[in-house]
């Protein structure tokens, strides 16, 4: 049986959270990489560029056998981040669904969309990637530097999904979109959100955030996955020192299309 291990390894499992099944909410979680172990040889975990990696059995997830092994670590991550908001706020077949920014995030959130049955459009500032939005899925596509083309869908979208992590960003014009009792969830993380809250209050809006995934969501995703042939758009580079600083180089200069994956021989 092939496996994979997500960016959380651990909670507590005794908080109101765990008790409740949402363990990525403890406020006591380990995750994979970046988290201290209080052991002076190896300061923090390491994550996928461990040599080894020991977890307890909850936390590696039986890979489907139609998902092939490069494509799986990127759904541990940007799958289940964009996976959890959809479920989690009930979206279903029919809704209409913006993604808000188009990228290794952005990809993700439009296949689910779509394969769930939701009419799905990508809300970005480039026409350049309205080709690709197509390819994964998206039936529409707004420029949103466009005035025409965003007054056009004002009050029309149920559920709005930002992965938008720039900042500069006029989040009202965003909440016009939403109809009443609308959605804007955030999984994006820019450095500074800030907005008036006038449109939230008249018109019911929820604006929420997401992070990781539970148990049941991340056996959930994969099962998804495997049944509606949901893939990451991905690179790889074969597991090298050298590999691993060309690809965080590319990674800076924003060329990768859309995740990065060092392969191990």
């Amino acid at each position: 049986m092939r496996v994979g291990v997500g960016p959380q390894t651990g909670s507590c499992e005794s908080c109101h959270e765990c008790g409740r099944g949402e363990e990525q909410l403890c406020p006591k979680k380990i995750k994979s990489y970046n988290t201290a172990t209080g052991d002076s040889q190896q300061p923090y975990t390491y994550g996928g560029f461990s040599k080894r990696l020991r977890v307890r059995a909850k936390w590696a997830f039986p890979i489907p056998e139609e998902i092939p092994a490069e494509y799986a670590g990127p759904l541990l991550c940007a799958g289940i981040t964009t996976w959890t908001p959809f479920v989690h706020n009930k979206i279903r077949k029919g809704q209409k669904v913006g993604i808000c920014g188009f990228g290794g995030l952005g990809h993700m959130a439009v296949q689910f969309a779509a394969k769930m049955g939701c009419e799905t459009y990508v809300i970005t500032r480039s026409l350049n990637k309205k080709k690709e939005a197509e390819k994964f899925g998206a039936s529409g596509f707004i420029v949103s530097t466009d005035e025409k083309q965003m007054h056009s869908h004002v009050r029309s979208f149920d559920f709005l999904l930002s992965t938008i992590s720039g900042d500069g960003v006029v989040y009202e014009e965003f909440f016009k979109l939403l109809r009443p009792d609308g959605i804007f969830c955030c999984v994006g993380l820019p450095p500074k959100i800030s907005f008036k809250p006038n449109l939230l209050v008249v018109n019911r809006l929820t604006f929420c955030g997401s992070y990781l995934a539970s148990h049941s969501d991340i056996k959930s995703m994969l099962q998804f996955c495997a049944k509606h042939k949901v893939l990451p758009q991905i690179e790889t580079l074969k597991m090298t020192a050298e590999n691993a600083n060309k690809a965080l180089e590319k990674i800076a200069k924003n060329s990768v299309r859309y995740r990065m994956v060092l392969v191990n021989s």
